[in-house]
């Protein structure tokens, strides 16, 4: 399939998650409250936010307004149709790497090939986050060896140790570490391939199974994926 052919197919399996991520219910209110920030005035920063449904309820949650930073102009549209007057949250359509203003609270959530990788999309998201704020960096990882097409696949990521010391590298001290269970990522997987088998055609269903297979028959279990809070040093 050409590129062309997989953009509807990959806004018809978003447009089915609450969520772009494997992140449950629980998880969600938990990182959440982890985030709340002190003082007055703060605000939020959600770089690559698509639907911008986990910084509607940071905001929501906290009182306090955010932004949202979309490169792609429709996902920022349906964003922004999503959010009430009470949500306190600004939607920008552009290209995150251009956003130079710090925030109290910053999220990047699977959001690190916006800066070709972990490590400069850690050292830019330090330099967004304010100091005595935090960074909520929610990124892939190896959980086990894997094979070389799923290498192939995501790349070459850290395990999670290696993650976390990537993030101190970068100039934070991780306040919380935590990994999806394969539970969430079940049900994200499946959430995902359902709103591709809605479509309806052979060729959406085609694309469905082939993910089904390379999920259950791959990076099940292989793949992780991690949600750090971080505090500038």
């Amino acid at each position: 399939m050409t590129e062309q052919d997989l953009k509807p197919l990959f806004a018809a399996a978003a447009a089915n998650l609450v969520f772009n991520a494997p992140l449950g219910e629980e998880r969600a209110a938990d990182l959440v409250r982890r985030l709340a920030p002190a003082g007055a005035d703060r605000r939020a920063l959600d770089l690559g936010c698509g639907s911008g449904e986990l910084l509607r309820r940071l905001c929501r949650a906290h009182g306090i307004a955010g932004d949202g930073v979309e490169y792609d102009p429709a996902i920022a549209d349906r964003a922004r149709a999503a959010t009430t007057d009470l949500d306190q949250v600004t939607f920008h359509t552009a290209d995150a790497t251009t956003w130079t203003r710090p925030a109290d609270v910053v999220v990047n959530v699977g959001g690190s090939h916006i800066w070709d990788g972990t490590a400069p999309a850690l050292a830019a998201l330090h330099r967004l986050t304010r100091a005595g704020g935090r960074l909520l960096f929610g990124e892939g990882f190896y959980r086990t060896v894997p094979t070389d097409e799923v290498r192939e696949a995501f790349g070459d990521l850290p395990d999670l140790a290696g993650l976390a010391r990537l993030a101190v590298d970068a100039g934070f001290r991780p306040l919380h570490v935590a990994e999806s269970t394969l539970a969430e990522w079940d049900d994200f997987e499946s959430d995902w391939r359902a709103g591709i088998e809605h479509v309806g055609t052979p060729q959406a269903r085609a694309f469905a199974d082939r993910r089904r297979e390379e999920y259950l028959g791959g990076y099940r279990g292989v793949l992780g994926f991690a949600w750090l809070i971080l505090m500038p040093a």
